[in-house]
């Protein structure tokens, strides 16, 4: 242990709170450190001094006071709780109250429609149905809900998330079903795709004329990618994938045109129905909105900095699952309204059907001969270029060999008599 260890830990030492192996250390310490035995004593002089000191009797009445402020403070805590539970208990009458009348009102709507279906025809129905239900409307008719009741006090912080999350979904689970056992009039949400794969001539004609129509259709080019893929000579074909954005009211009349200019390969064309998933999202993020409310309400009425916290993280997750709703239903929107076309196009040669003549005999016979004289003069110049690009390794080589050369024929010349 250091000094600063053992003057943290004296008082525990002198308290006899320290470990068996702690005190040992301590005693080790203090004996090699005067620092340390001076603070000790300081401490124990201190000690000393306040046990000395007289015990001073309280002020009269001062027993009688405490004691009454006592019975008040346990008094007034059992108010409040009493109040707390009252509160609650009163809570759940209206919960289980507003559940109960909610789902009475669902089951006379429902025997309110079965028995109108009973009494009419099938036909009738459907035209009434298709009658109803108009694509140029998008509403939900306004709910007439009865003003919940005071929503109860918050705790000293002893409510958790579980509690605030609970107050807050009742009121949505009411105000949810009012709303979706009124629903008005639905806007069909069609989404229209297509995939075409063509051929043209010239591509860049088609691409100038497939702009000028769009111009005029209201629709654009959402991207083009284009490319060469092949060359002829000093023709190069073009290969595009282009997607195309097109209002829906005018997506046939644009496949009508794509297949009337260029040479359709191949053709998939899809429609989606996404009402039901429109408006289930639609829904949802009413029933989350009139949940937001709430929370801001009991935010308002929070007495504790533990209790803000809480319904501030709740209020943030149910924030972010409306603002996440509300880019879904603006993509069904937006892709509804504006239809897509994946074009894949690419350029293709008109066939020639041009017969060449044939080449006599002596157009023949003059062109070998150029071309063997021409072959003869490329050997010749491949062999001067070959012998003068190794000269730096061919001419020393060549003097080696003429050199051994003289040197074998004076060796045989002394050798023969």
């Amino acid at each position: 242990m250091n000094c600063n260890e053992i003057c943290d830990k004296l008082s525990l030492y002198i308290d006899n709170e320290l470990s068996d192996e702690e005190m040992h250390q301590m005693e080790e310490h203090l004996k090699s450190c005067g620092n340390c035995q001076e603070e000790l004593k300081e401490y124990r002089d201190l000690i000393s001094v306040l046990k000395s000191l007289p015990e001073e009797e309280p002020p009269e009445g001062y027993c009688e006071r405490l004691h009454k402020k006592l019975l008040e403070n346990s008094t007034q805590k059992t108010e409040k709780a009493a109040s707390k539970i009252k509160s609650i208990n009163r809570f759940k009458w209206v919960k289980y109250g507003s559940i109960a009348a909610a789902l009475i009102l669902v089951f006379i709507v429902g025997n309110m429609n079965n028995l109108g279906i009973n009494n009419l025809g099938k036909a009738k129905t459907e035209s009434s149905y298709d009658a109803d239900e108009s694509p140029a409307e998008n509403k939900f008719a306004e709910p007439q809900m009865a003003a919940p009741e005071e929503a109860p006090e918050m705790g000293n912080g002893n409510q958790n998330m579980d509690e605030i999350r609970g107050e807050s979904e009742i009121y949505s689970l009411n105000d949810s079903v009012m709303i979706t056992s009124l629903k008005a009039e639905r806007e069909i949400k069609i989404i229209k795709t297509g995939t075409i794969s063509a051929q043209t001539e010239d591509y860049d004609i088609f691409l100038d004329d497939l702009t000028m129509k769009l111009s005029s259709l209201g629709g654009f080019l959402e991207s083009n990618n284009t490319e060469v893929y092949q060359v002829y000579d000093d023709n190069k074909l073009m290969y595009g994938s282009i997607r195309i954005r097109v209002p829906q009211e005018s997506f046939y009349e644009l496949v009508d045109y794509l297949e009337n200019t260029v040479e359709v390969r191949r053709k998939n064309i899809n429609e989606t129905d996404a009402t039901k998933e429109y408006y289930e999202k639609d829904n949802k993020v009413k029933n989350l909105e009139v949940q937001e409310q709430h929370l801001r309400e009991l935010f308002e009425k929070a007495n504790t900095v533990e209790e803000m916290l809480l319904i501030e993280n709740e209020l943030r997750r149910v924030r972010t699952e409306i603002d996440a709703l509300n880019i879904s239903l603006s993509d069904i929107n937006d892709r509804a309204a504006m239809s897509t076309i994946n074009l894949e196009i690419e350029e293709v040669m008109t066939a020639s059907l041009t017969l060449k003549s044939k080449d006599s005999v002596w157009e023949r016979s003059k062109n070998g001969f150029i071309n063997t004289v021409n072959s003869m003069i490329r050997a010749l110049g491949n062999f001067v270029v070959n012998v003068i690009s190794s000269s730096p390794i061919l001419i020393p080589f060549i003097i080696v060999c003429i050199v051994g050369f003289f040197k074998i024929k004076k060796y045989w010349k002394k050798k023969m008599p």
